[in-house]
């Protein structure tokens, strides 16, 4: 399914319930999107086992399409919300070298086939500090599941991270936004940000399109796993107020 044809029936399905002030931080909303980029950065299993390239050892490139959402309500000072993202990745390789995973060796030339699954919610909290700017805190729950011909790995973890959301309006139906979102300590650290426009339509529920560029990153570090993912893409969705 195209960008276009997405926002197009995303729009219809999420205008129909009442109406109400477009700028009210207290409203709730619900935000459908679509995301296609490519991830990047390395995995490691295992005490000693080789560091392995996502691209290059693993042969996990190209863009995918994901879906995102996101729901939050609250009141005139506080937000409380949920995001929840998917992304699947697979590939295969001819080993350039030697390689150790989880005590298992893998010889030069040996063909890998690898999958990447990788999910994860956010729970968040938003204080109004002013019109425009708004900062809290994330909970980001993390699932890593990674295939490598048949063997399994997974591991999940909970991250917290600061955040900052920022949003000027540039004309009466247009805005700015930007979010960020980042783990100040700790061995696994998480990371996002986002820039973008939103285009508001002149419709009831005040729905607006969204169009930006997205980046995560994640860093894992824990005895048995040790890996650092990054996607980046873009992203369109409607969101809508009720």
């Amino acid at each position: 399914m195209s960008i276009l044809k997405f926002l197009t029936i995303s729009t219809i399905t999420l205008s129909t319930l009442n109406a109400f002030e477009c700028k009210a931080f207290d409203k709730a909303s619900l935000e459908i999107g679509g995301l296609r980029g490519s991830v990047d950065g390395y995995i490691q299993v295992g005490d000693g086992a080789t560091k392995l390239d996502l691209k290059d050892d693993l042969g996990l490139s190209g863009s995918k399409n994901s879906i995102q959402a996101a729901i939050t309500s609250g009141s005139k000072k506080h937000k409380f919300g949920f995001k929840a993202t998917k992304f699947k990745y697979s590939g295969k390789k001819k080993l350039s070298k030697d390689i150790l995973i989880n005590s298992e060796n893998y010889a030069k030339a040996t063909i890998l086939k690898s999958n990447l699954d990788l999910k994860w919610a956010k729970a968040k909290y938003r204080y109004l500090a002013d019109e425009s700017l708004s900062i809290g805190v994330d909970l980001n729950a993390l699932r890593l599941k990674s295939k490598i011909n048949d063997k399994s790995y997974k591991k999940n973890l909970i991250i917290p991270s600061v955040a900052v959301d920022y949003d000027i309006d540039l004309a009466s139906d247009l805005a700015f936004v930007t979010k960020t979102s980042l783990t100040l300590f700790g061995k696994s650290r998480y990371a996002d940000g986002y820039v973008g426009l939103a285009y508001k339509l002149p419709s009831k529920n005040c729905p607006s399109i969204h169009l930006g560029y997205q980046v995560n990153s994640f860093k894992i570090d824990t005895s048995k796993l040790k890996s650092k993912l990054e996607y980046k893409g873009l992203y369109a969705g409607v969101r809508v107020k009720f």
